[in-house]
């Protein structure tokens, strides 16, 4: 077993570290850890790790001094840098010392990590097998291949690179010629993140899937390489191969087309492509992803599989201090007022509006989606519908997976359906629906079955059956609790007398009104009060 050691001064991000993979079963033993680089010293020659995975801001002595000192020591360990975001220039410094690699903390993902320990094993053995315990001094060691051709693009496309005649130098130490021609970049991202959910501990086994996916579909159009620098989300630098037949553009959708069809096919995932400009060598690669990166910033605003290109971007309408507020509210006072056909006109229109809508953010429709579940709620209690299934655990559940504006779209259009199976396409179901609306809107009067049968041109008996089979109580009871609902509200909210308030709730006499609340209530009007 290779033996392995991680420094840190985060107790969290050694924790993290030392169960991120099961390291004994992937042929590796943690034979310590350590909070500074003075004690990684000691411990480094006392075990002899043959990986050191060290951060490189720490107390007492860096992870850069670290590095030095082992080095001069002519110590055979290989180094894998832990860095954060802003740690950049610190990391190039490291590489220069001899790290093999570096990985961003705040990233830190199994498929990443497993990837750069076997190539480093690989490398290990190789230097065993030639009895050669090799001290580097350069910032690229000639280890393998496909470990350093990682490490080199990731260093291009975050800028730890910028030396023209230093990213020359090792285009030709790797063999990398295609990147002398005109080349782009293209980020993959998938559309649905749940897929992930399917894989449960093991999710970087999709990251692998994905990425096998991408760089053999990528072989038959193009030269490029593949890489996943941020979870979930995969670079691809390409020069497209000539063809006579057909032009770059129809060669580049061919591409992505295939890589597209191979990952539903294989995987069952949709992606989006953000597509940089085409660029004419490698001196433009850091500009490319930032292209990139810019056009899959757009993926939210647009439908599943879609091919965002940098250079047609400015098509994308942006409007400024565009709200939803509007429609939002005529949704909730439809809500409130219990109107069915207002409900699916404020619904359809909510609808219009985010669709047509390209600055609505992720934050803002999932505050919205959730404000339309809990109005929804409250629409079946105080209309007594919460046997129907409008909403469900599950439809609150999805809206925290949903990650682009056409999921959030088709959350409610969902939503308008079950409203519209469940009350006005049921013939029965509606006639409740409407009772207790009439009801609700006139309660105050001298209502009796007889004046809402004939409201709604219905038998009194068709009525009274039909009520009582469909909500277990019958209809002058759904109406004293109204009534008293009400008169609850108002003896707590007014300082209205108790005859007053029996007038507002329907009840012409006082005497009768108190009697009643107190059956139902368990208590007096005053005592309530």
């Amino acid at each position: 077993m290779l033996k392995i050691l991680i420094v840190d001064d985060e107790a969290l991000v050694r924790i993290g570290i030392k169960t991120i993979l099961p390291w004994e079963e992937l042929g590796f033993e943690l034979v310590g850890e350590a909070e500074n680089g003075k004690k990684a010293l000691e411990m480094a020659r006392a075990y002899s790790p043959d990986i050191i995975l060290t951060d490189i801001k720490m107390p007492v002595m860096t992870g850069i001094e670290l590095i030095k000192q082992l080095r001069q020591e002519n110590h055979p360990a290989k180094f894998i840098v832990l860095s954060a975001y802003d740690d950049l220039v610190y990391v190039k410094e490291a590489m220069k010392h001899g790290a093999e690699d570096y990985m961003l903390k705040l990233e830190l993902e199994p498929v990443q990590l497993i990837q750069i320990m076997k190539e480093l094993s690989l490398s290990i053995a190789a230097a065993k097998d030639r009895a050669v315990n090799a001290s580097v001094a350069q910032e690229y060691p000639i280890i393998h291949t496909a470990l350093h051709k990682e490490k080199f693009f990731k260093d291009m496309l975050l800028g730890v690179i910028q030396n023209s005649d230093e990213m020359l130098q090792q285009l030709n130490a790797l063999n990398l010629n295609f990147l002398e021609k005109p080349l782009s970049c293209m980020i993959v991202e998938v559309d649905d993140l749940t897929i992930y959910d399917k894989y449960g501990e093991a999710p970087h086994l999709l990251d692998y899937s994905i990425l096998n996916i991408l760089e053999e579909v990528l072989s038959s159009y193009a030269y490029g390489h593949v890489a996943s620098i941020h979870p979930k989300q995969f670079v691809v630098i390409f020069a497209l191969k000539k063809n006579e037949r057909e032009d770059s553009g129809e060669r580049l959708h061919e591409l992505t087309t295939n890589m597209r069809t191979s990952l539903r096919k294989y995987l069952n995932t949709s992606v989006c492509m953000g597509i940089s400009n085409g660029h004419s060598n490698y001196l433009y690669i850091k500009q490319a992803f930032k292209e990139a990166k810019e056009a899959i910033g757009y993926k939210f605003i647009l439908p599943r599989g879609s091919n965002i290109y940098y250079g047609e971007m400015k098509r994308i309408s942006i409007q400024e201090n565009e709200d939803i507020s509007a429609e939002m509210r005529k949704v909730e006072f439809a809500l409130l007022d219990g109107d069915i056909k207002a409900i699916k006109d404020a619904l359809d229109l909510l609808i219009q509006k985010m669709r047509q809508s390209n600055n609505l953010t992720k934050e803002l429709l999932t505050g919205l989606c959730y404000s339309i579940y809990y109005l929804f709620q409250t629409f079946m209690e105080k209309f007594k519908l919460t046997g129907k299934d409008i909403v469900n655990k599950e439809m609150y559940t999805d809206i925290n997976t949903m990650n682009l504006k056409v999921d959030f779209i088709e959350w409610i259009h969902h939503l308008k359906q079950r409203f519209t199976e469940q009350l006005i396409n049921n013939n029965e179901n509606m006639r409740v629906f409407t009772t207790k609306q009439f009801i609700n809107k006139h309660y105050k009067e001298d209502l009796s079955l007889e004046k809402v049968a004939e409201y709604l041109q219905l038998s009194t008996a068709y009525l009274s059956n039909l009520y009582k089979k469909e909500t277990g109580q019958n209809l002058i009871e759904y109406l004293t609790e109204v009534r008293i609902s009400q008169a609850k509200f108002l003896l707590k909210t007014t300082d209205l007398k108790i005859a007053e308030i029996a007038r507002e709730v329907g009840y012409s006499d006082e005497y009768y009104f108190s009697k009643v609340f107190k059956k139902n209530v368990g208590e007096s009007p005053i005592k309530y009060r």
